[in-house]
């Protein structure tokens, strides 16, 4: 028997809700509330089965995407008829789910109805995943980051393991709540449940204790620099009449000069620190066409003069010509090679520079096995989990965020890092800098905003960590995907529950 709310009470949970999903995404990082808001929302759904209640659902999340998403898309300098569909395109994908809950849990019996909305919202991050042209942004399971037992799942089913636990937190306590007479039923119920959460918990913890910072395997040390932020360098080139449509060439080559001169300077200081590896964040490699091979030959003397592995994200604009800008990272090795460059792959369609073709590349050093992406690179997980399958043993992530998505969006990185077992730098100009272990435990951070010393200096594990997620791909996902099916079909044949 369904026991509907009073309505003003429905109402108020329903607003509640809302505030709490989002609150709990995108700009804003709340990981229980995260938990809670879903539970308030399914049960306005349960209690308001017609059209009209959906469509309040569906008003619901739209506001819900402005209040976690809107700052982050008007920071990002995105079109704005763009960022008006933006929330309503997303509020009625995430508003699915508790249609799908809607049309299809009255027809199951008993506590199987508590996975139609579970696996409807796993199914919907699948496809989110597979689809999205920006990655995985507004994904649940990002929600806890913070939570390093449950994070820990990620190692097992991919981050979307998360998300499927929260759903089917909000399908239990609902059911609890519609059963609530039916006592020895609930009891089963949420054994069942406890049980999961607690073995999901257990194995965090376990996870987490058995392999202690010391039992990590070799470590190097990393620093991450920035010597010239890109808000520091466009400022002056402004101030000197500079852009890439007319341009003194004298005045382009001295300033471009005097930014590298400041991050090669930096790059020595830390080397005679006694570091081995050196990153700089995305784009601060600045070069126009003509003087990138200089550049790059300077870059490379560094490196063989110090004895260092130089990371360098090496922007190249082609001023007056239509060929696309080049976004790239150039690994150098202490003898001075080039030994991979990478061409970042993720968000060309925003940016409008050359893409690169997804394919991750690792060279062995002897430290590990280093490979390296660039920024927005690893909010594609099919992208990333090249990684695991290489051996990847450290990731290095030159990167350039902006104020809204700080820390937000170096958060999101360290669910790759869970997922594929291994180390990351993420040296990040406008945002936080962190450097993380194959479990997700910070080693060294830094937010840009935060203190005018921007370098982080660690020793970082670099042993590969086999994940089940790495050795079976992402078959959670399709798990889901199958059961969801599953579940239609189910519904579909069996008769109608009367309430």
């Amino acid at each position: 028997m369904t026991i509907k709310s009073n309505k003003t009470v429905s109402i108020l949970m329903l607003l509640a809700g809302a505030l709490l999903v989002g609150f709990s995404a995108g700009r804003w990082q709340a990981p229980l509330a995260a938990w809670i808001g879903p539970v308030f929302i399914l049960r306005y759904a349960r209690d308001h089965k017609d059209w009209r209640g959906y469509l309040i659902i569906f008003a619901t999340y739209i506001l819900a995407f402005i209040i976690g998403f809107m700052a982050i898309w008007l920071g990002a300098g995105w079109p704005l008829p763009l960022i008006v569909i933006l929330p309503v395109f997303y509020g009625f994908l995430w508003s699915l789910p508790y249609l799908a809950d809607r049309l299809l849990s009255p027809r199951l019996r008993g506590f199987s109805g508590t996975f139609v909305y579970s696996l409807a919202v796993t199914t919907l991050e699948f496809v989110n995943i597979h689809t999205n042209p920006i990655g995985v942004w507004g994904s649940t399971g990002f929600t806890q980051y913070g939570n390093l037992p449950i994070m820990q799942l990620a190692s097992v089913t991919g981050m979307i393991g998360i998300t499927f636990l929260m759903g089917w937190f909000a399908s239990v306590v609902n059911w609890v709540w519609e059963n609530k007479s039916h006592g020895t039923e609930i009891i089963r119920g949420l054994v069942i449940f406890g049980t999961v959460v607690s073995a999901v918990f257990l194995f965090g913890f376990l996870r987490l204790n058995l392999t202690p910072l010391s039992e990590t395997g070799r470590t190097v040390r990393v620093a991450g620099i920035i010597a010239e932020s890109q808000t520091s360098w466009e400022e002056r080139a402004q101030a000197s009449g500079l852009d890439n449509e007319s341009y003194d060439q004298t005045t382009a080559r001295e300033l471009l000069e005097s930014h590298w001169n400041v991050y090669f300077d930096k790059t020595v200081r830390e080397a005679q620190a006694g570091a081995k590896v050196v990153v700089w964040p995305e784009v601060s490699g600045l070069a126009f066409g003509m003087y990138e091979t200089s550049f790059v030959a300077r870059a490379q003397e560094v490196a063989r003069q110090n004895g260092i592995y130089l990371v360098v994200p090496l922007f190249t604009v082609y001023p007056n010509t239509e060929r696309l800008s080049e976004n790239k990272l150039l690994l150098i090795d202490p003898t001075g090679t080039i030994v991979f460059e990478h061409v970042k792959y993720g968000g060309n369609i925003m940016e409008g520079t050359l893409p690169g073709d997804g394919k991750l590349q690792a060279v062995d050093t002897p430290f590990g096995v280093f490979s390296g992406v660039i920024c927005w690179d690893m909010d594609y997980p099919a992208v990333i989990q090249q990684t695991g399958l290489n051996g990847t043993g450290l990731l290095l992530v030159p990167s350039n965020d902006w104020f809204e998505i700080d820390p937000l969006h170096s958060h999101m990185a360290v669910f790759r890092a869970i997922e594929n077992g291994t180390s990351i730098v993420r040296q990040v100009d406008n945002g936080l800098s962190i450097a993380v272990d194959p479990y997700g435990r910070i080693l060294a951070q830094t937010d840009f905003f935060g203190t005018t010393d921007h370098t982080i200096v660690a020793q970082v594990p670099t042993k590969h960590v086999n994940t089940i997620y790495t050795l079976f791909g992402r078959y959670f996902e399709w798990l889901c995907l199958a059961g969801f099916l599953y579940v239609v079909i189910r519904a579909w044949i069996a008769p109608r529950q009367t309430n």
